[in-house]
């Protein structure tokens, strides 16, 4: 192959080196992260640091410095099990992680705990190593631990794929999932193209799986562009199908109380003048009897209730936070179609009016 275009590919793969990093670092910049967003740092962090072995490895780096290769047998085997455990709370909404699955991360706490003993070792010592392994890798011992890590990595994928066929029905958001399974499946291939670049020493295969994580990694980021809430539409649409089918099988109330929960927090649905028990009902699939039931045994309340409720805790938050907005306005914002009704119910909630709850609460 022409040193042009392996330079040309190089370059690509040294892109997305940089590329994965600061996709990682995005997701602790986000507000509140939570699981899934440092399980997605894994994952990029992971992708990053197999993408930079790929470039030390072409341009002939790791002998001289074996320092580089630290996390690298780390991220062979925690990017599969966090690229899955991101996945299963994606298509599990609502559920905590259960202990057995983050059991998942132990051959890469293993693999960790023996790079650090490997970093501690003498520098020659180091090189002489890496040296035997790069030269001659199918005659090394510890191949077997890097295709043990391939294979591992390559199980997880194939896994997903399963786990991302069995939404794929869903027709709103089939094109999203389609773009998930091409990652997937793009993901084994590169897995096959390093690994078998490494055995056989060839430097163009492990540039073409490396140049392939490149392309997942930046169709990943125009699809963010181009479907806003990438993962968010998913989750929604899988969130509604669960409740749906569980209607068909009973009742389940746990799943009834998160429909509603959402409808509530998330859609805002309260602030619609018109809501009522019927139209919520419609909106649940539930009969009005059902849903008024509902409210009565599980959430000790009446519908009426229930809406002026999250009605009036939204107004106290604009109160606090716009002193200077109109109380006429923050009653018809918050869902209240008259001012009466509005400082009715906001009386029978704080024991103080709009008016009073401001001058309470203002600074100073």
């Amino acid at each position: 192959m022409p040193d042009i275009l392996l330079r040309a590919m190089l370059e690509i793969v040294t892109f997305g080196v940089g590329f994965s990093l600061v996709f990682a670092i995005a997701q602790l910049c986000r507000k509140d992260p939570g699981l899934s967003n440092y399980l997605n740092f894994l994952v990029y962090l992971g992708n990053g640091i197999i993408q930079l072995m790929v470039v030390l490895k072409v341009g002939n780096i790791i002998p001289e410095h074996p320092t580089a290769t630290f996390l690298f047998l780390s991220a062979i085997f925690f990017v599969g099990p966090a690229n899955y455990l991101y996945h299963y709370l994606l298509l599990n909404p609502g559920k905590d992680l259960p202990v057995k699955l983050k059991i998942q991360f132990a051959p890469a706490a293993a693999a960790f705990l023996c790079e650090v003993i490997f970093q501690q070792l003498p520098v020659g010592m180091k090189q002489r190593f890496l040296a035997g392994l790069i030269s001659s890798p199918l005659d090394h011992w510890f191949t077997i631990v890097l295709a043990a890590g391939a294979v591992f990595s390559f199980a997880y994928f194939l896994i997903l794929l399963r786990m991302g066929l069995t939404v794929l029905k869903s027709e709103s958001i089939r094109k999203q999932v389609l773009i998930l399974l091409a990652a997937f499946v793009f993901t084994l291939v590169s897995i096959i193209l390093i690994s078998l670049g490494f055995l056989l020493r060839s430097d163009p295969a492990m540039l073409l799986g490396g140049m392939t994580i490149t392309v997942i990694i930046v169709c990943v980021f125009l699809s963010n562009m181009r479907y806003p809430n990438f993962y968010r539409i998913i989750e929604n649409e899988i969130k509604k199908n669960r409740y749906e089918r569980s209607l068909l099988k009973g009742l389940d109330t746990e799943i009834i109380f998160e429909r509603l929960t959402y409808l509530m927090s998330v859609e805002n649905i309260y602030k619609d003048f018109d809501l009522s028990l019927e139209s919520l009902a419609e909106m649940m699939s539930l009969s009005s009897h059902q849903l008024s039931q509902f409210m009565n045994e599980r959430l000790n309340t009446n519908f009426r209730n229930y809406i002026n409720q999250y009605r009036i805790d939204e107004a106290k938050k604009i109160l606090i936070s716009d002193p200077e907005k109109n109380i006429l306005t923050i009653c018809y914002d918050v869902g209240f179609n008259s001012k009466s009704t509005f400082n009715l119910c906001f009386k029978k909630y704080t024991n103080m009016t709009p008016s009073e709850f401001r001058q309470e609460y203002q600074p100073g």
